[in-house]
């Protein structure tokens, strides 16, 4: 058996389009934006194009809106595409707001993704420093869990899983059943 030192389950709102993040970030009955630490985005200029993709963090807990806007170095460059879609992403518990585990998930999440994301260059080659697991749940913009077979080119998988050992696996769990007692 494997010791896995962290769990983390993340929240996910979306896609969204850029008008849609600003509306549901500033809306009343959405959570406070300063609970959003992840952010992920696909672009494409029009259907002949190749999808860009970037997965961030937003390390301070004053809103997710301060870094991802129209100043963002990769953001900003696709916002006047025709395909622009936006998830944002919250620890379930709020407890684990803490930098060094919001750097983790990030590590572990470009990790998953690191050949489909187009855009992030500087972290494509750490890990995270110890075993780390997450459960992603995804939720549309009126915050309705979605189902997991929901079409998203890259950014999908319900488990990530890293060990120390350098054993990464990822993946989709194979039947989710909503059991009404």
């Amino acid at each position: 058996m494997e010791e896995i030192k962290h769990t983390y389950t993340i929240q996910w709102v979306g896609p969204l389009t850029y008008d849609e993040y600003k509306e549901y970030v500033k809306g009343t009955d959405t959570i406070a934006p300063s609970y959003f630490n992840f952010y992920y985005f696909e672009a494409r200029k029009d259907a002949r194009c190749r999808w860009h993709r970037y997965v961030g963090i937003h390390k301070q807990n004053d809103g997710i809106e301060k870094r991802l806007n129209t100043k963002h170095e990769h953001f900003g460059e696709f916002l006047d595409c025709k395909d622009l879609r936006i998830w944002i992403g919250s620890f379930a518990d709020t407890k684990n707001q803490k930098a060094d585990r919001i750097k983790m998930v990030e590590k572990l999440l470009i990790r998953a993704y690191k050949n489909m994301l187009t855009e992030n260059e500087r972290e494509k080659g750490s890990l995270p420093s110890c075993s780390v697991c997450i459960i992603n749940m995804w939720f549309d913009k009126n915050e309705n869990l979605k189902n997991y077979k929901i079409e998203r080119p890259c950014f999908d998988d319900v488990v990530l899983y890293y060990h120390e050992d350098n054993i990464f696996k990822r993946g989709n769990l194979s039947r989710v059943i909503c059991n009404d007692w």
